[in-house]
């Protein structure tokens, strides 16, 4: 009788390749169960404005005859946030919008009042060429 051809060392490394092989699976089924990255389809849209700004919202429908800014100078065009930078040196800041979280660029001599940092306030704004720019502010109390 001949002996088998099989030594220990050739069944150790088959073992170790179906473990990898099983822990490789258990990895796939895993990953498969619990992924939750990515995003949804709105989150990943951008939006260009007219003067080339990139936001995450869509653009505001006009009117036939309308200009834009007639559209974003409605009177209930007011939005709240509050003010969460304020340098005193140079008397600028950025006001958080509440409802779109977008930072928006003020000015003591555009507002024409000294803000506080971390006031809530009422504000109207509008979109210019170097970004979205407060051009009226009511104090919240």
């Amino acid at each position: 009788m001949s002996k088998s051809q099989i030594t220990f060392n050739k069944k150790e490394r088959e073992k170790k390749k179906l473990l990898k092989k099983q822990q490789k699976i258990e990895k796939k089924e895993f990953n498969k169960t619990n992924n939750d990255k990515g995003k949804s389809l709105e989150e990943l849209f951008a939006y260009v404005d007219e003067h080339g700004n990139i936001s995450d919202r869509p653009a505001i429908k006009l009117k036939e005859g309308e200009s834009p800014s007639m559209a974003s100078n409605n009177q209930d065009d007011y939005s709240f946030g509050k003010v969460v930078h304020y340098n005193t040196e140079s008397n600028y800041g950025f006001i958080r919008d509440n409802d779109t979280q977008q930072s928006i660029y003020f000015n003591d001599r555009l507002v024409g009042q000294k803000l506080n940092l971390n006031q809530k306030v009422k504000f109207k704004f509008k979109s210019a060429k170097q970004g979205a720019q407060v051009t009226e502010v009511l104090i919240e109390y």
